[in-house]
C-alpha cells in the first residue's frame, strides 16, 4: 500500500454518491437482520429488529457523512491516514450510539454491563469495517485502472489533433513580416498559444479562455483568409465559472472553416452560439456548405468523431454531440454537463 499522498486519491470516495449510500444502507440492514433473528434470543424479534436497523444506519450516516465533510481534507492525506481515520470515526460513532442507546433501548445501567456492551458493539462494527475496507481497497484500485486506461485512450485521440491551418498560418506569418511587422508578431503569438494548447492533453481550461484561444484562431485565419471569413458570435454577457476541456470549442469552429470557408470563393459565415443553463452548455456551430466540400464529408466525420470521443470519455459518457445536415447547412451540437463527479 502505497504511503505517498496522492492527487484525488481519497479510498473511499465511493461512499459519497447514491450507489454507495444505498449499499451501505442495504448492507447495515442485512446485518441488523442477521442479528436480530439469532438464536436464543428472547425479546421481541420484529422490536429488536427496529432498534438494531436504527442503531447501524445511524452509525453509517454520521460516520459517512463526516467522512464527507472531510473529504478535501483526506484526499491530500495518506492512505494509511485515511483508513486509520475511517475507522476512529466508525467506532466513535458507535461507543456514542451505544452509550445513549443503552439507556433509551436497551435499559442498561449497571457500568460493568454497559462496558461490556459497547466493547461488544465496537468489535462487531470494527469487523464488519474492516470488511468493508477491503471491497473499498478494492474498488479504488480498479477505479484507478479504469482512469489510467481513459487518460491513455484520451491522449491517443488528444495526440491525433493537429491543427490543419499550422503550415498556412507560418506562410501568412512570414509575409506579413515584410508588410506589418505588428500584425506578425500578433500572428505569432496566436500560433504559440494555439500550439502551447495542443499540448494540454485531456487538461480543462475555464471557458472564457477557450472562447479567447477560439477567437484568437479566427484572427490567425483572418489574415489568411480576409473578408471571405466572418464569424457571428452568440456568446452570453456573462460566462460561468465553467471549466471545459482544452481544445474543444476551436476545433469545431477549425472544422466549419475547413469546410465552408475555404472551399467556398466568396466565403462564409460561420455562426457560433453558447447557451448556458442550470445544468448544461451548449455549443452549436453551423456553416454553409460549399458545394466542392459535398464528396469530402467522411474526413469531416473523422474530426468531428474524434471530438465525440474525447469528450465521452472525459465527461463518462454524459456528453452529447450530434450533427446535421440540412438545407445546405451543417450544424455541430455539443451538449456538455455543467458538474461531474471527478476528473481524470
Amino acid at each position: 500500500m502505497s504511503k505517498s499522498p496522492q492527487v484525488d486519491g481519497l479510498l473511499f470516495s465511493a461512499l459519497f454518491n447514491e450507489r454507495g449510500v444505498l449499499a451501505s444502507l442495504v448492507v447495515s440492514q442485512v446485518v441488523a437482520i442477521v442479528l436480530a433473528f439469532a438464536p436464543n434470543v428472547e425479546d421481541d424479534i420484529w422490536l429488536r429488529l427496529g432498534i438494531i436497523s436504527l442503531f447501524l444506519h445511524l452509525i453509517v450516516l454520521v460516520s459517512t457523512s463526516s467522512l464527507y465533510f472531510c473529504r478535501f481534507f483526506l484526499q491530500k492525506r495518506t492512505q494509511t491516514f485515511q483508513l486509520s481515520l475511517f475507522f476512529v470515526f466508525f467506532l466513535l460513532s458507535t461507543c456514542i450510539f451505544s452509550i445513549l442507546f443503552s439507556h433509551f433501548a436497551f435499559d442498561i445501567d449497571d457500568t460493568n454491563s454497559l462496558i461490556y456492551f459497547i466493547l461488544r458493539n465496537c468489535i462487531i462494527v470494527a469487523l464488519l469495517t474492516a470488511l468493508f475496507v477491503q471491497f473499498l481497497l478494492i474498488y479504488f484500485e480498479k477505479e484507478q485502472q479504469t482512469k489510467a486506461l481513459a487518460r491513455a485512450e484520451l491522449d491517443a485521440l488528444q495526440a491525433r489533433i493537429r491543427p490543419h491551418f499550422l503550415y498556412n498560418s507560418l506562410n501568412t506569418a512570414a509575409e506579413l513580416t515584410h508588410h506589418d511587422a505588428t500584425a506578425a508578431e500578433q500572428a505569432i503569438l496566436a500560433l504559440a498559444a494555439l500550439s502551447q494548447a495542443a499540448m494540454r492533453s485531456g487538461q480543462s481550461v475555464p471557458l472564457e479562455d477557450e472562447i479567447t484561444l477560439s477567437k484568437q484562431y479566427v484572427a490567425l485565419e483572418a489574415w489568411r483568409f480576409g473578408n471571405r471569413l466572418k464569424l457571428d458570435w452568440h456568446i452570453p454577457n456573462e460566462l460561468p465559472a465553467l471549466n471545459i476541456p482544452c481544445l474543444t470549442l476551436q476545433p469545431l469552429i477549425e472544422n466549419a472553416v475547413c469546410h465552408g470557408v475555404e472551399p467556398s470563393e466568396t466565403g462564409a459565415v460561420i455562426k457560433v452560439e453558447l447557451h448556458v443553463t442550470s445544468g448544461y452548455l451548449t455549443i452549436i456551430v453551423t456553416n454553409p456548405i460549399a458545394v466542392a466540400t459535398t464528396n469530402t464529408r467522411p474526413s469531416n466525420g473523422m474530426a468531428l468523431e474524434n471530438i465525440r470521443q474525447r469528450l465521452n470519455i472525459y465527461y463518462k459518457g454524459k456528453a452529447q454531440l450530434t450533427i446535421a445536415n440540412k438545407n445546405g447547412v451543417f450544424r455541430v451540437k455539443v451538449v456538455i454537463p455543467k458538474h461531474i463527479e471527478s476528473q481524470l
